[in-house]
């Protein structure tokens, strides 16, 4: 019966969501029409969020470092950030369960920023018992994860087995149609995150999750990367000496550009320029909406923000290289790659190492012609983004976390990527993350193996592309390795169930992958304690003494 109810559901899902495109009750931001905000400083409502956290957390954060209460004041308390790597449905798992260690030792509920790498730990299904939510989600994970996203008659049951069937399908699918019916393409990695949804996202009662399925809503944040094109032949009327220009810009470097969301914001440093989270799927021209639509679905965002197989294959070339260590193998098939690369050419190189086997989403392009003309060569010539996960610039999101006005003291990094065991990426991805941000990376211990410290201090010398660093910090560093008081045998890089494109977690394996996360946790947070006592100490003291 409940399988006829999907059924049905799908075959009137055009007809459901166009009836509410444009009802401004069930969404609101259609009143609202939207304008690019082109500073780098924080908006208004993040600003007042951390305020309001410090004060909130004063207890906590006493209890936590064993003072009273009387000795803390709220411009003292370290801004402390945490942030986990890519890694699929391990990643997912493990991040949640570094967060319950966290919470059993009294840090979780003291932290002055947000979570920003769950899209359901700010849901209703995260906040529908009296449990705390990180234990409602990892009791989720242990009764979701069963099957996978490719299983036909899998979804089908995470679709029907609920209270409103049709409206599951809606929140998990409907985002398809509403991105059509807003004039962009559909993708293949959209409905990647319309099936990702119905693993991740439903709850008992789907007719209560609308909010749920509106990242405004919620508290995360996401990477992509743009491109540089050549622009259309009417487009280019509008370039001085195009000709010219474009011969330059073609030979520029690629990098890639950071983006992130929060609940409030979408942006990116670089422009810079920043939309409030509920206009993302809407036209833009000279910096103001040109439409209405509504946010787009998480469902599809999800997608977006996990779309590693869209990653360019000079990505997937260095992955290999890495997992094939260093040694014959490895020397191997470089001469063999370079050999070829050779006879190729460099421009049809760069079109072979550019290449995505599968499409990224595609979306309207907020920072489309934000200035008039004459119009400058980049991203802001193209209609449209391509927006795509981090993970192949960096697996963590360092980017956003050292963005200069969010000053935040400590970065507690919770790494699962699945080259960790030999710190190569690690070492690759810091070292271009300094020069880009231009940071000075001091390993000041690296005697505890599940949490190294790292100090990172601005030191003037940023490349260009993001604004250089002016706040330095401090990276509590936890790689997800084997640990003996666990299982010795127990490697997770090499765990075929915790490949990153494995969808199906048994209730085993989910225990085994938590209690690994956990004991690493406690082997390391006195580490995390001291570090912050430090900071606290030190802001005290320059408080007290007059300085900022």
């Amino acid at each position: 019966m409940r399988d006829r109810e999907v059924l049905s559901a799908f075959d009137h899902l055009d007809e459901v969501v166009n009836k509410k495109f444009n009802d401004e009750n069930h969404h609101p931001e259609l009143k609202l029409d939207a304008t690019v905000r082109r500073s780098n400083e924080l908006c208004d409502e993040e600003k007042q969020f951390v305020k309001d956290r410090k004060n909130v957390i004063r207890e906590a954060f006493a209890k936590y470092i064993g003072v009273d209460v009387s000795e803390i004041h709220p411009d003292d308390i370290p801004t402390i950030a945490f942030m986990g790597s890519g890694g699929g449905f391990r990643a997912m798992i493990v991040v949640t369960a570094y967060f319950s260690g966290m919470k059993d030792s009294g840090l979780y509920d003291c932290l002055s920023g947000s979570c920003w790498n769950l899209a359901m730990l700010y849901t209703s299904l995260a906040r529908s018992s009296d449990n705390h939510p990180v234990d409602d989600v990892l009791a989720y994970y242990k009764s979701k994860l069963t099957h996978s996203i490719t299983d036909v008659r899998g979804v089908f049951k995470d679709l029907a087995h609920n209270l409103n069937p049709k409206a599951a399908v809606e929140h998990c699918f409907g985002g398809l149609q509403q991105k059509k019916e807003s004039g962009a393409k559909v993708r293949i990695m959209d409905l990647f995150g319309s099936l990702l949804a119905t693993k991740v996202l439903l709850g008992s009662d789907p007719s209560k999750q609308h909010e749920d399925f509106k990242l405004s809503k919620q508290r995360k944040y996401i990477d992509v990367r743009p491109w540089k094109d050549e622009l259309d032949e009417k487009d280019q009327a509008l370039v001085e000496n195009y000709a010219e220009v474009w011969a330059k810009h073609k030979e520029e470097k690629d990098h890639f550009q950071w983006y992130e969301v929060t609940p409030y914001e979408m942006g990116t440093e670089e422009i810079p320029a920043y939309i409030p989270t509920w206009a993302f799927g809407r036209t833009f021209e000279l910096g103001k909406s040109t439409n209405r639509v509504p946010e787009q679905n998480l469902s599809l965002l999800i997608g977006l923000f996990g779309s590693a197989p869209s990653a360019p294959l000079l990505f997937e070339i260095n992955q290999l290289e890495l997992a094939l260590g260093n040694g014959w193998a490895k020397n191997e098939f470089k001469n063999v790659y370079e050999h070829a690369m050779k006879k190729m050419g460099e421009d049809q190189q760069r079109i072979f190492e550019g290449h995505q086997p599968v499409p990224p989403p595609k979306n309207h392009n907020f920072i489309y012609h934000l200035d008039p003309p004459p119009y400058k060569l980049g991203i802001t010539n193209t209609k449209t983004l391509s927006l795509m996960d981090a993970g192949v610039s960096n697996d963590s999101p360092v980017y956003p976390m050292s963005r200069p006005a969010r000053k935040i003291d400590v970065v507690i990094g919770f790494d699962c990527s699945s080259v960790i065991v030999g710190r190569d990426l690690f070492e690759k991805e810091q070292t271009e993350f300094c020069a880009i941000r231009g940071f000075e990376r001091n390993p000041r211990d690296l005697t505890n193996k599940y949490c190294e410290i790292h100090d990172y201090t601005p030191n003037g010398k940023s490349n260009g592309y993001c604004p250089p660093a002016e706040h330095p910090f401090t990276l509590c560093y936890f790689p997800y390795l084997p640990n003996d008081k666990v299982d010795p045998k127990f490697t997770p890089a090499t765990e075929k169930f915790m490949a990153f494109n494995n969808f199906i977690y048994t209730s085993a394996q989910v225990d085994k992958t938590v209690k690994l996360a956990k004991q690493n946790w406690m082997d390391g947070e006195q580490k995390v304690k001291e570090v912050i006592i430090e900071v606290w100490k030190k802001k005290k003291a320059a408080r007290l003494g007059g300085k900022k």
